[in-house]
């Protein structure tokens, strides 16, 4: 049987990461039930989809209870281009 071949090292790009590069941005979407609006918030603490929000009021006709969120994303940001 012959040898294994010796492949060359693989040279080092230093730390390329993602996270060190940019930031996240978390961005829940908002639904009213009552007048079939959509709005975005940044994401709290707690938030999952389908979740009821109460303590929050629709911003276009301003009732309380009928609002859930939709769905949730991130984003990464690059904070070079965003000033």
């Amino acid at each position: 049987m012959a040898e294994e071949p010796q492949f060359p090292d693989i040279p080092d790009l230093g730390d390329i990461d993602r996270k060190d590069r940019f930031i996240q941005k978390k961005t829940s979407v908002i639904k009213c039930k009552e007048c079939k609006v959509k709005y975005e918030r940044p994401f709290k603490a707690g938030d999952y989809t389908f979740k009821k929000l109460t303590d929050e009021e629709c911003e276009k006709c301003h009732r309380n209870k009928s609002l859930s969120i939709e769905e949730i994303y991130a984003e990464w940001i690059d904070p070079k281009k965003s000033k």
